[in-house]
């Protein structure tokens, strides 16, 4: 996996569960104002929405957003989720507060 992202950015969201999560991942900075990545690729051909986060897999897939990258990393790597008897309504919590993050603070 690949994990596009810009410094200072909720991009970092995504970096954290990928290291907690222990698997192999590479990383290529972005810059959002050029449309760039730091290996000279254009931006828009990877997330056409401009934005980071974007998770390319190695199949060529490319997941963006930080809600949908998030969870998906919770479910792929279950010591990253909820855990016990409540692991489905934290599960639900957290996609309470990713949703309020992004579309009232961010």
């Amino acid at each position: 996996m690949k994990l596009f992202y810009k410094s200072g950015a909720c991009s970092m969201a995504a970096h954290i569960l990928l290291n907690e999560a222990n698997v192999p991942f590479t990383l290529e900075k972005v810059d959002t104002d050029a449309g760039t990545t730091e290996s000279g690729a254009t931006y828009a051909q990877i997330n056409p929405r401009g934005y980071v986060p974007a998770l390319k897999f190695e199949d060529g897939a490319v997941l963006t957003e930080n809600v949908a990258i998030l969870t998906w990393l919770s479910e792929q790597f279950p010591q990253l989720g909820p855990q016990g008897e409540t692991a489905a309504l934290q599960k639900y919590r957290m996609l309470e507060a990713l949703s309020f993050l992004t579309s009232e603070l961010h």
